[in-house]
């Protein structure tokens, strides 16, 4: 289970280490709300099979998403189940999303994103806080890492505090080193469905995938 009151109250169950890392890069995605393992059972049509989503995403924005977290090797063998799964949950306005590990762990942004969720518990003075949110949210074509930290005195730490709590956003990479770039957030997100395809380089699933 995962524990992150900052992002919310409910912990978050997991099966797996990758199922974990899908968590831990989800709740760095702007405007993602709520995440929810497991949350319902689908019935398949006419052969008594069912099937349990890993995780429902709520936004801000009311957006939702049904999430399938596999390694890449099992998603073509089941091609024909994601197929008619993806048709049912179309048909009650759900996108359905397969998200295999290549685009969870590659270029070990999940490593990264461990290393942010790490310091979400660490406290900041609110000075600090406010002066670093202040300075990246008037630069909305973003600034680097190493800028904002000399500017505003900001420690490393700190700022993965920040973006642990999304007070401030990163590139969907997760790219950390000093000349990267941080961003302001916008916590309303008009296009989540297409932000969120983005975060992991992914699309709905479709039976011609």
């Amino acid at each position: 289970m995962i524990n992150c009151p900052w992002f919310q109250a409910a912990a978050i169950e997991h099966e797996s280490r990758l199922e974990k890392h899908f968590v831990m890069r989800a709740m760095l995605f702007p405007g993602l709300k709520l995440i929810e393992h497991q949350p319902f059972r689908l019935d398949l049509s006419g052969n008594g099979q069912s099937y349990t989503p890993d995780f429902l995403l709520t936004c801000e924005s009311g957006w939702r998403a049904v999430v399938e977290v596999k390694r890449s090797e099992k998603v073509k063998p089941l091609k024909s189940r994601f197929d008619e799964i993806s048709a049912l949950f179309r048909a009650r306005g759900l996108p359905f999303y397969v998200v295999h590990h290549g685009q969870i762990e590659g270029e070990r942004r999940a490593e990264r994103a461990c290393l942010i969720r790490r310091y979400g518990m660490l406290r900041i003075p609110a000075e600090l806080n406010l002066r670093a949110v202040e300075y990246v949210q008037a630069r909305a074509s973003g600034v680097s890492i190493k800028t904002l930290m000399h500017k505003t005195g900001i420690s490393r730490p700190q700022m993965y505090h920040l973006l642990a709590h999304r007070q401030i956003a990163i590139n969907p990479r997760l790219l950390l080193s000093e000349g990267d770039l941080v961003f302001p957030i916008n916590k309303e997100k008009t296009h989540a469905h297409i932000q969120f395809g983005d975060w992991f380089g992914c699309a709905p699933w479709r039976s011609n995938t």
